[in-house]
């Protein structure tokens, strides 16, 4: 998915992520955390790690507080000294909207990949140049401000303000420093490249823009599938033909609209797995021909 068009990622993620965030189906969670997660840990491992480490104790924090304070549903599992009860739906709408949540993130992580700032400019850059360069700067300004963030800590290590050793109060200070730096200075090359861009004319006329991106019959197959795929689910939902239920009883039907609503979206969530699976194969046979 990283060598895609631009077009091309940018509907496969929109699609997926509405996707993964308006229906919550467990069946539709369950295969978007697993997919989304395989999907992130291949593009980039350690942040895919990191992030899991990170979301996994709040998401459980969250069903945790939930079950306390939550008593729908009618089977009950378990009575709090409280007087609430820890019920069967309660507990599985809490997991499956962590579920959720923790494939969102992880979707996000190939969104980030797989959407560079050149393939922004690309996608907006023609209708929509002021926001073309908006995005496209803000994408650039997080890991800007993290690296500028860590060399003024080093820096200021040297002279006696460490963030990481000494007094409490000491270090607080220090970092308030450090963030104030890092800060001013992100903002000040945000806008010096802003008045460069405005200087040279952007988006006050008309503008030709050489491409590297090819829509290549990859991609093609690609963008039809994610079409049809979702084309297929928003009709079932939508007409009601495939349904699921947390409240007031769990119910999950499994008729012949649901199986196909979930057929459809595991084909769409193995899609950028199958896509990077294919661009191995073909660069191995590249390979092995030179």
């Amino acid at each position: 998915m990283e060598r895609t068009h631009p077009v091309t990622a940018a509907v496969y993620f929109l699609s997926v992520i509405l996707i993964t965030a308006i229906v919550q189906s467990p069946v539709y969670s369950a295969a978007a955390l697993v997919c989304s997660a395989v999907f992130a840990f291949r593009l980039n491992g350690k942040t895919a790690a990191k992030t899991l480490a990170v979301m996994f104790p709040m998401v459980i924090l969250a069903v945790i507080i939930n079950l306390l304070f939550s008593n729908k549903g009618v089977t009950e599992l378990a009575k709090l000294p409280s007087g609430n009860s820890i019920t069967l739906e309660t507990l599985t709408f809490s997991l499956f909207t962590g579920a959720m949540t923790i494939s969102l993130v992880m979707w996000f992580i190939g969104l980030n990949k797989c959407m560079t700032s050149d393939k922004t400019v690309y996608l907006f850059g023609k209708i929509l140049p002021s926001l073309a360069l908006l995005l496209s700067m803000t994408l650039r300004t997080v890991p800007m401000f993290a690296r500028r963030a860590k060399q003024t800590a080093t820096a200021q290590r040297f002279v006696g303000n460490d963030i990481y050793e000494g007094k409490l109060r000491n270090r607080i200070k220090s970092g308030v420093h450090v963030l104030s730096v890092a800060v001013t200075d992100t903002l000040e090359h945000s806008a010096y490249t802003a008045r460069s861009m405005k200087y040279r004319g952007y988006g006050t006329a008309k503008r030709t823009a050489y491409s590297i991106f090819r829509f290549t019959p990859t991609d093609l197959t690609i963008t039809m599938v994610t079409i049809i795929c979702t084309a297929v689910i928003i009709f079932l939902f939508a007409s009601g033909k495939a349904y699921y239920l947390y409240y007031p009883e769990f119910v999950l039907p499994m008729t012949a609209y649901d199986i196909a609503a979930d057929i459809f979206w595991f084909i769409l969530c193995l899609v950028p797995i199958t896509a990077e699976l294919y661009s191995d194969i073909k660069r191995r046979d590249r390979n092995e021909t030179l």
